[in-house]
């Protein structure tokens, strides 16, 4: 179950069950997803190259997004945003399983299924319109992928640290098969029509499960998220000698791993989001492990953790972050404030882009104060 009123202190870092550099790990992914979110439909956007062989687009956009885009190849800033957030998922289950004990496998199904049931209301929020629910369907969008990465992490728990590396490459095989030799292993519907819903009845019906990959394409962010184990059950030591040992590890390990791949067969086995590539899974993993030693070797060994307050915020918080988004656009759009944000480009846009998040923040830092959580 979950809970919006939960008992949490505002200040995470005096909890003693909690690591402060994962709350702030999570915290700069959350405010990362809203921030890049909010820009999506902005043009002209700064930082404007080809990033892993993309074609020119903005690091603040998919590559699948780039003008001249035909496929989704390439790596962009944004595109670490959900390996980010799974790659996290997947560090604090063995903290999870720990303090649960024999409860945790209730927990584990009871999450799963809560995940994607609020992956379809979230996206229904996000598409339909502030007065109906005329968005809803059966959408196969991010939470629902996290909903089987989380899965597929919490069963990866009962394999030694060894087994679940072979188990990470073993699903990114079948993915890499599936994909080159079944077309509906990655595309579902006519991209011609509409999405089914209660609004448009005459809508593809297959097309409400691309919205972010085919519900068995998701298997590949469980591989990430099975690899956030590993890392996860360093955390567990204690030891800032294991943990930095192992999070180097890991990033040297799958980043050179997800970059060969990536080059050896180009195009075919080339980083991309869109069908969440095993090179992709795989370069991002390691990217992700070297980003939060990042955030541990400044917070947690330099004992520096006052400036990474703005991102606790979000990341103690995160789910009620999310859903936020929606929320409070719809009552920012009712009063009438949506010309002042929408089709903007360039540097503007990105300043807007960082309002909007702010104006996100202070709403979740209002909840928090209040001891509003939502936990699940």
């Amino acid at each position: 179950m979950y809970d919006l009123h939960s008992a949490e202190p505002t200040s995470v870092a005096k909890q003693s069950n909690r690591v402060t550099s994962i709350d702030a790990f999570r915290g700069f992914t959350v405010l990362a997803m809203i921030f890049v979110i909010q820009v999506a439909g902005y043009t002209n956007l700064p930082l404007t190259m080809s990033w892993f062989g993309s074609p020119p687009v903005s690091t603040f956009k998919h590559a699948a997004d780039a003008v001249n885009a035909t496929t989704g190849i390439g790596l962009t800033f944004t595109d670490l945003v959900a390996p980010f957030f799974v790659f996290i998922v997947g560090m604090v289950l063995p903290l999870s399983r720990k303090r649960r004990g024999g409860e945790w496998w209730k927990h584990v199904a009871t999450r799963t299924l809560l995940l994607i049931l609020l992956g379809v209301v979230y996206i229904s929020l996000a598409l339909g319109s502030a007065n109906s629910w005329g968005g809803l369907s059966y959408w196969w969008g991010i939470l629902q992928a996290i909903g089987i990465a989380y899965f597929l992490g919490a069963a990866a728990m009962m394999l030694p640290k060894w087994q679940r590396a072979v188990i990470v490459f073993v699903v990114l095989g079948i993915h890499l098969i599936m994909s080159m030799n079944f077309h509906w292993w990655l595309h579902l519907g006519d991209p011609s029509r509409g999405f089914w819903t209660i609004a448009n009845l005459n809508g593809d019906p297959l097309r409400p499960l691309t919205v972010h990959c085919t519900p068995w394409a998701s298997i590949s962010y469980g591989a990430i998220t099975i690899v956030g184990t590993i890392l996860g059950e360093s955390i567990l030591s204690k030891s800032h000698k294991v943990i930095i040992r192992q999070s180097l590890i890991i990033g040297a390990v799958f980043c050179v791993i997800g970059y060969v791949l990536h080059r050896i067969d180009w195009p075919d086995f080339a980083m991309n989001k869109e069908t969440v590539s095993a090179s992709y899974s795989l370069f991002t993993s390691g990217v992700s492990a070297f980003t939060f030693l990042i955030f541990y070797l400044i917070m947690d060994v330099a004992k520096y953790q006052k400036w990474a307050w703005a991102f606790i915020v979000f990341g103690s918080n995160a789910l009620l972050g999310y859903f936020l988004q929606p929320i409070v656009r719809i009552f920012v759009d009712a009063l009438g404030f949506k010309q002042y944000y929408a089709g903007l480009s360039g540097w503007y846009g990105m300043f807007i882009g960082l309002v909007w998040t702010a104006l996100l923040w202070v709403v979740l830092l209002w909840c928090n104060k209040r001891n509003i959580y939502w936990k699940i």
